[in-house]
């Protein structure tokens, strides 16, 4: 839950000019109205009369006189109360009447049109019992909500969903809106027409705080959500009903950590200390090389960050020599495409991966305290031991620059551009007071919640928030080590400096054009066409869901378009091995790399006689195809041409032409 300030959001709203009262009023309902004044001045004189002459009130020189007593004897004076009685209920019955009217007319002054036959002006919505948190209700449309405040969270469309409508709960009465009368009076009265619908600019006109809730039940489950007054809390406790295995009926509610599944699964566990591999002592290990390190390093760092650094932006990577084939599709296809790589730092892991990137024009900077001790070989799945290791490198490398107030754009290595990213970021207005920008990874499951962010690619802006998430994320890599994920410790530290320290999150909707990946590739086959077709407005193209970089490779060969891929830091599709990786590239035409040149080494590449210098890129023409290398894999999968006799690597899908 966040808290929302919004007070310098407000704007009132003229509210719409409804009929007069008197000319709303019937006719016939005045000549009646005269008529009854008319009678109840006669009775009222009578009346008058009678206290001061009778029995009721006044004796005069000690003889009870009345008006009956003179003009019709002492029966006349019963008919006269009867009468009297008569006129005061249809009087009464006027006034109802008069109320009503001017009910009818509250309710159609403003821009909400409740029905005043179905009015019901006395019936409170919620009972005194929590009015101390509870006084009103409305609806607000949950697009329009999120289009007026971008809360960050990514919204999924509301439309035709069942989760069109956000409800706003007024725990004031003064917090509801004012410019719209017969509005307030719905939002607190049951008027028989439902919780009332409106605008979220008059919903929230006078709400001086907002506490936003985003809630949903991706597991499906049998679900409640308890709302209790109560001392303010910004966490939402989860409660179900397991021992620790697969959710029991017959078992009590008991708290569980938020990342607690149904299926008896919790995604989020404390790293243990004892134990010969105890995560948290290896963390022990690397944090105490990074600080007496960390001095050095940024000495290192400040004349080349001032040198490689644009519009105080740097464009940062990490590599192993595991991985470099795909650092270098990412050099090889940007400078093919015309791109400036100028403001890209790469921190390779290892000496073999610095020549190959330096060889291909990239600055470098090898921390080789650091990263030295880190494995050089590619990962085989998600999650083992060299995945886990280059999740460290991910930390630190960007750490190292925001240390030194850049702003930074992260990106994996195996990313090709359509537009420059850094541009969009640095001048799309409507993103500017954002902290950090995140790429849709694409899965909504639970251990990516609130946010599903992209650890592998984001930009990052250099500030007091931003540069203290990223010290907590490398203080808690004991968390990256005991769950193999780099990205599910970032995203729950996201929330939690969200509420904590106000930092401004952004995570773009997975619908969005600019940034698409692997969740479009695997499940969104409309928007591929059109993509291949260039009919899309695209910045980079993430291959994500694939486990390592074989299958990437031959995926970007069968599409020959400009993409931005995949690192290995995402959840995985059931794919295996590198060879996964290049297929993808392969099949997307994205891969220009020649064979020779995919997992050598510098020296391998250029023979013995061959001479390395930063700069020189004396590797981009022996390595870097002139066109994208196109060949076909899989039929099930999107491609630039046509692949129908290929076979299919997911078993229940058709051809993607």
């Amino acid at each position: 839950m966040s808290s929302f300030p919004i007070k310098s959001m407000r704007q009132k709203i003229p509210a719409v000019e409804g009929r007069g009262i008197i000319s709303s009023i019937n006719p016939k309902l005045i000549i009646l109205l005269v008529k009854i004044t008319f009678v109840l001045l006669i009775c009222g004189s009578s009346y008058l009369a009678g206290s001061l002459w009778g029995r009721h009130s006044l004796e005069l020189h000690g003889a009870p006189l009345s008006v009956e007593s003179l003009v019709r004897g002492g029966t006349a004076r019963d008919a006269a109360d009867t009468e009297c009685k008569q006129t005061r209920e249809k009087w009464i019955e006027l006034r109802v009447q008069e109320e009503l009217e001017q009910h009818k007319e509250y309710l159609l002054s403003g821009e909400n049109m409740r029905d005043p036959n179905q009015f019901h002006s006395h019936t409170k919505r919620f009972p005194t019992s929590v009015e101390r948190f509870a006084t009103g209700i409305a609806r607000v449309k949950k697009d329009d909500l999120d289009a007026l405040f971008d809360f960050g969270n990514p919204v999924e469309k509301g439309a035709g969903t069942g989760n069109e409508d956000a409800i706003i709960i007024y725990n004031v009465r003064n917090a509801m809106p004012t410019s719209n009368k017969s509005l307030a009076h719905a939002i607190e009265y049951d008027d028989g027409e439902g919780i009332p619908l409106t605008d979220p600019r008059t919903a929230t006109e006078n709400c001086d705080g907002m506490n936003v809730i985003f809630t949903g039940n991706p597991e499906h489950t049998a679900q409640c959500t308890a709302l209790i007054g109560n001392y303010e809390s910004y966490h939402i406790q989860r409660w179900m009903r397991t021992d620790g295995g697969k959710i029991d009926h017959n078992l009590p509610l008991t708290h569980v950590s938020r990342g607690f599944a149904p299926r008896g699964k919790s995604n989020f566990y404390a790293p243990p200390y004892d134990g010969k591999n105890s995560q948290v002592k290896r963390h022990w290990k690397m944090l105490l090389t990074f600080l007496q390190n960390v001095d050095a390093v940024l000495e290192d760092l400040t004349p080349i960050l001032k040198k490689v650094a644009r519009n105080n932006a740097v464009v940062v990577m990490t590599c192993n020599h595991g991985q470099s084939a795909l650092l270098m599709n990412f050099a090889c296809s940007a400078r093919r495409k015309g791109f400036d790589l100028g403001n890209v730092l790469v921190f390779p892991s290892d000496k073999e991966t610095k020549e190959l990137a330096e060889g291909l024009g990239l600055t470098t900077y090898y921390d080789e305290k650091n990263m030295g001790p880190l494995p050089s070989g590619g990962a085989k799945r998600y999650g083992d031991k060299y995945f886990t290791a280059m999740m460290y490198a991910k930390v630190i490398c960007v750490l190292y620059p925001l240390m030194l107030n850049y702003d930074v754009l992260f990106q994996d290595v195996d990313v090709v551009y359509f537009k420059d990213p850094v541009t969009f970021f640095q001048n799309e207005p409507k993103i500017q007071h954002f902290d950090v920008l995140f790429q849709h990874d694409g899965s909504n499951t639970i251990r990516y919640a609130p946010y599903s962010a992209n650890s592998g690619f984001y930009y990052v802006r250099a500030n007091k928030r931003s540069q203290y998430l990223f010290t907590s994320l490398l203080y808690h890599s004991d968390l990256i080590l005991t769950w193999d994920s780099h990205q599910q410790a970032l995203v729950q530290l996201l929330a939690e400096h969200s509420s904590l320290f106000g930092l401004n999150v952004k995570v773009f909707s997975r619908d969005t054009e600019m940034f698409p990946g692997g969740y479009h590739f695997h499940n969104r086959h409309d928007f591929m066409k059109k993509f291949l077709q260039g009919k899309t407005d695209t910045y980079i193209f993430h291959m994500s869901w694939t486990e390592n970089k074989d299958i990437k490779l031959l995926f970007l060969r069968q599409v020959n378009k400009l993409i931005a891929v995949y690192s290995v830091n995402n959840d995985v599709s059931g794919l295996h091995s590198f060879e996964h990786v290049m297929q993808r590239l392969l099949q997307l035409g994205e891969w220009y790399v020649e064979d020779k040149c995919i997992g050598s080494t510098a020296s391998d590449i250029l023979g013995s006689d061959g001479s390395l210098s930063l700069g020189d890129a004396n590797l981009f023409e022996p390595c870097c195809a002139a066109e994208p290398i196109f060949s076909c894999h899989y039929k099930d999968k999107p491609s630039k041409l046509p692949c129908k006799d290929s076979i299919t690597i997911d078993n229940t899908r058709k051809s993607f032409w």
